[in-house]
């Protein structure tokens, strides 16, 4: 029986490239996941926290749409059908539907307004996995359930972005400009981008910038947006800087108000029930000037 030929190792320059290939891609695996950990975080409460406090308030009913890819979202409107404001929220990357029910009650009635509600992908209620194309995913079809469901008059809607909720609010409104534009952006402590973000924050990795994935890049739409802008942040914020929002203000082209809450941070804008009425004593002014 001859003898089996020796089987020779892979030449140690392949192994080396293929063992840094494979390096390179758990690290990009893992940077992935530091990504959406940082933007995505989750909230404390379950799925199950929107319907329980919906069954214990009368001002609120559930809602169920789904996204043009398939994803069902879970929401609430809050506020009295013939309020004739129709705010749809976008709510930062720790909040769902329910915790802050009252907030949203002591708006729609210091406004006028009907507010629409809702668990972006992954949080809350809501079926699916967060990301930057799915967050205007949900953008877009919470903005056709108003319209075609709730029957809200495009050119009656207000659209309301806090924090991370500025990204697919800013971006539903440059999609809305052409054919069905708004009637007002509301921008409650926004940032300018998350690259702008990671640059801040991750200074000490060198260039955080270069691993970011979703970049939420609301300072490039800003010159877009040729409608009325009511924006407000506290200049104490130590999560989205003051700075950056004043940079986002200034490149809005359209009719716009800025408010600055002094001493304020970015968690406690409505800790404070006078300031709280302040300031939506502003955005009534602002919005029924535009009326």
């Amino acid at each position: 029986m001859a003898d089996e030929p020796v089987k020779q190792p892979a030449p140690l320059a392949l192994r080396i490239s293929l063992t840094g290939v494979l390096l390179v891609t758990l690290l990009l695996i893992g940077v992935r996941y530091l990504n959406a950990a940082n933007l995505y975080p989750g909230v404390v409460n379950g799925a199950d926290t929107g319907p329980a406090l919906a069954r214990e308030r009368s001002d609120v009913r559930e809602v169920k749409f789904t996204t043009a890819d398939g994803v069902k979202l879970y929401g609430w409107v809050q506020g009295d059908d013939a309020a004739p404001r129709k705010i749809i929220q976008f709510m930062g990357n720790g909040e769902q539907v329910g915790p802050s029910a009252s907030m949203y009650e002591a708006h729609c009635r210091a406004l006028k307004a009907q507010f629409l509600l809702f668990d972006y992908r992954g949080f809350g209620a809501s079926e699916g996995r967060p990301s930057e194309p799915g967050l205007y995913a949900d953008a877009r079809a919470a903005h056709a359930f108003a319209v075609n469901e709730l029957k809200w008059r495009p050119s009656s809607i207000i659209l309301w972005g806090r924090s991370l909720g500025g990204g697919p609010a800013i971006k539903l409104a440059t999609e809305l400009l052409a054919e069905n534009p708004p009637a007002a952006l509301i921008l409650e402590a926004p940032f300018t981008s998350v690259r702008d973000m990671a640059s801040l924050r991750l200074s000490h990795l060198g260039k955080p910038e270069w691993l970011v994935y979703d970049l939420y890049d609301n300072l490039s739409r800003a010159p877009e947006l040729m409608l009325p802008v009511f924006h407000f942040h506290g200049d104490a914020d130590d999560i989205i800087p003051y700075a950056q929002g004043e940079q986002l203000f200034a490149a809005l082209p359209g009719p716009k108000q800025h408010l600055a809450l002094p001493g304020v941070g970015h968690n406690d804008i409505w800790s404070d029930e006078t300031r709280a009425a302040q300031i939506r004593a502003r955005i009534n002014e602002f919005l029924g000037a535009r009326e």
